[in-house]
């Protein structure tokens, strides 16, 4: 099968199976008239909504080019690299594409499956951007990151196409971070911590905790606040049970929580958006730099 004939087989499984139309629309002035507008709607031709409007220096990605692009990107890495995973995220605005990098990574007693992160948005609200993620097998936990470089990430202008080329050579540098990041867990895995340092991540990521906040500002937080505080507590407890009083216990207790717990939007693939995209990401960031911090090394960059 070759590169067209698989993208096509990726489009439709993973309802990746529409296209981005960019069409001008027209204004009305204050006397009723149609005039032209400076603006263009971005439809999507599978459901004929208007997801987002932009402006004439916009380049549409579609899927299949996107796709198709990964695919030639990933042939250098024969059977290094395989598409694990596709979709679409609220309504098409977004898509993304998991692949899966053969073998295991391994972090104190935990076996981690390593991912390369594409995703790009159809309503170019962001660029298209590549990062990795990882999967802790024993506990299911998710989690992903998109680096800073910016030459991973890619605007929508003119030169859109020309950048595209280069994903194999990002592919092969998203390869890499994922073998430092495993690196970076074993670190985490050997630095032991005191059971006061749960608070600690607790009020980073919260903002308010049991130990250190005080009762006034406690007793005026909502119900919810309080809920979502004693999950994330009950999530870390039992992280730190499996993996041991350190700092891959506490962090994994954060990543357990966003994966399994956190509260998402009611749509499809709203889990994969929080986690790559939403307040899982948000919330799972803080929680490396929290514990990078306190291993006493550097982030990556």
């Amino acid at each position: 099968m070759n590169a067209s004939e698989k993208t096509k087989e990726i489009l439709i499984a993973n309802g990746l199976d529409f296209r981005i139309e960019k069409a001008p629309l027209i204004a009305i002035n204050k006397q009723g008239e149609q005039v032209p507008s400076p603006y263009f709607g971005l439809i999507n031709t599978k459901t004929n909504e208007v997801i987002n409007t932009v402006k004439e220096g916009y380049t549409v990605s579609q899927n299949d080019e996107i796709v198709e692009l990964v695919l030639r990107g990933t042939e250098s890495f024969g059977s290094d690299l395989s598409v694990s995973k596709a979709g679409s995220l609220n309504g098409g605005r977004k898509v993304f594409i998991q692949l899966a990098i053969n073998g295991h990574g391994l972090v104190a007693n935990d076996t981690i499956k390593r991912f390369v992160t594409i995703i790009d948005s159809n309503d170019g609200s962001t660029s298209l951007s590549i990062g990795i993620g990882d999967l802790t097998m024993s506990c299911s936990n998710q989690f992903a990151k998109f680096y800073k470089q910016g030459e991973a990430k890619f605007r929508h202008s003119a030169s859109l196409t020309q950048k595209l080329k280069t994903i194999p050579s990002l592919i092969e540098l998203a390869l890499s971070q994922s073998l430092r990041q495993v690196e970076l867990y074993n670190h985490f895995a050997s630095t032991e911590i005191s059971r006061e340092l749960t608070h600690e991540m607790v009020k980073y990521v919260l903002g308010f905790d049991r130990e250190y906040t005080n009762m006034d500002t406690l007793s005026s937080k909502s119900t919810r606040s309080i809920n979502v505080m004693d999950k994330l507590y009950n999530h870390i407890d039992r992280e730190i049970a499996d993996k041991g009083l350190n700092l891959w216990g506490l962090h994994s207790g954060i990543t357990s929580y966003t994966t399994h717990e956190i509260s998402v939007p009611k749509r499809d693939n709203a889990r994969v958006e929080s986690t790559l995209i939403g307040s899982a990401y948000k919330m799972n960031q803080s929680s490396l730099a929290f514990v990078t911090k306190k291993s006493g090394i550097l982030e990556l960059a």
